[in-house]
């Protein structure tokens, strides 16, 4: 769960008149299909890139002068998506790749996906139920499916669905929660990485095998990158259970894992460096992880990393 300011990003304008050679961005909004494509105006069909990112599409432009047709895509938070992380389908990934297939700029053969945080997650598991991915970026992910963090009092209930049905899922652990609210109402600071870890400590272990994602169904080449600072979640723990699953399947001939040094959770596709501390809206705040100095570092070694993996695996 982000900061309910970075939303507000994952929309941006269409630019009317661009400069020649400059990408052409367009708003998408068809039915359950939310986002904003960017292509370069030249007549090559382009590998495709699908961003999903809860901190906005500071980065699409970027992409795209690297030669991929990208869309940032939308997953929830902008209507007619779920309002929250709350049983959001996997397949609108696959939507995506739909459109994307159908466009003349793009390579139908050459779609990847990178994920940032939960789109991290979403982005592996949309891999694993879609064989058209070839290849998933994973930034700060997590390796499991999680409970929704709607905190509305109502039973848990997983955060994505496939096929009309809720995933297996980790539930949230009472007593930290408890923290949580405690540190709303009192307008302090919390982490969710105490939150996720404490709910992995306490779960039973046929239900941690169960929520666990399963990475080795991906027959493609991931790149996993993670801050060892990160006070979301273990991203770090991420990265090395889906690698060991992977290697124990022999999927693993072409992943990558890069772990920044002092890095919190959101650095590689915000506009700025953020600091450890952000606000979440109403006087909560948030402890990302991080300094601005060391997720500066991170972004822009992670940021090469992707770019050489991606050109090496679409």
């Amino acid at each position: 769960m982000l900061p309910a300011f970075a939303l507000s990003l994952l929309l941006a304008a269409a630019s009317p008149t661009p400069r020649p050679g400059e990408p052409i961005y367009t708003e998408v909004h068809e039915h359950t299909l939310v986002g904003e494509l960017s292509v370069l105006p030249d007549p090559a069909r382009h590998p495709a890139v699908i961003v999903l990112d809860e901190a906005g599409i500071p980065q699409t432009g970027t992409l795209t002068n690297e030669g991929y047709a990208t869309l940032s895509l939308a997953y929830y938070g902008v209507p007619p998506l779920p309002r929250t992380l709350d049983r959001v389908p996997v397949e609108t990934v696959s939507r995506a790749v739909d459109y994307l297939r159908a466009l003349p700029e793009v390579d139908p053969n050459r779609i990847g996906v990178v994920g940032m945080s939960s789109g991290a997650d979403l982005a592996l598991l949309a891999a694993i139920h879609d064989p058209r991915i070839k290849s998933v970026v994973l930034l700060s992910p997590s390796a499991y499916v999680w409970f929704s963090p709607t905190f509305d009092g109502e039973t848990a209930r997983s955060q994505w669905t496939a096929d009309n049905v809720g995933l297996p899922f980790l539930a949230p652990d009472q007593r930290v929660l408890a923290n949580l609210a405690q540190a709303y109402q009192s307008h302090g600071t919390f982490a969710f990485r105490d939150l996720y870890d404490a709910s992995l400590a306490v779960a039973p272990p046929g239900e941690v095998a169960q929520a666990t994602i399963p990475a080795e169904k991906f027959a493609g080449p991931i790149l996993c990158v993670a801050g060892d600072d990160d006070r979301q979640w273990d991203s770090v723990g991420a990265c090395k259970t889906l690698a060991a699953r992977r290697t124990a399947a022999h999927r693993d001939g072409a992943d990558q894992t890069a772990i920044e040094q002092g890095a919190g959770h959101v650095f590689v596709l915000s506009s700025h460096p953020l600091p450890d501390v952000v606000p979440a809206g109403g006087e909560l705040k948030l402890r990302l992880g991080g300094t601005p100095e060391a997720n500066a570092r991170g972004a822009a070694d992670a940021w090469g990393r992707m770019l050489t993996f991606l050109g090496k695996t679409l």
